[in-house]
């Protein structure tokens, strides 16, 4: 049920882009990160990123879908995982 609920969210994110409502460079991801010491990682989106059905592709990373905790736009949080 996340990964679903996950895609659809960035799909619609993805068309407002490709629209020009926002930019996918305001786009962040908050992500498991098991190399990080804190265990999360922000990464940011650039105009170049692909939404796959399976995974988010950036010039910096390939993110699955399963390990993004939140979306952010703009500086405010638009979708979060229940934990």
């Amino acid at each position: 049920m996340g990964t679903l609920e996950v895609y659809e969210n960035l799909k619609r994110i993805f068309w407002l882009a490709r629209v020009g409502k926002i930019s996918l460079d305001s786009v962040e991801l908050l992500v498991l990160d098991r190399s990080s010491t804190s265990g999360v990682k922000r990464i940011q989106l650039n105009s170049e990123a692909v939404l796959l059905k399976d995974r988010v592709i950036s010039s910096s990373s390939q993110i699955p879908l399963h390990r993004i905790l939140e979306i952010w736009v703009g500086g405010r949080c638009v979708w979060r995982r229940e934990r």
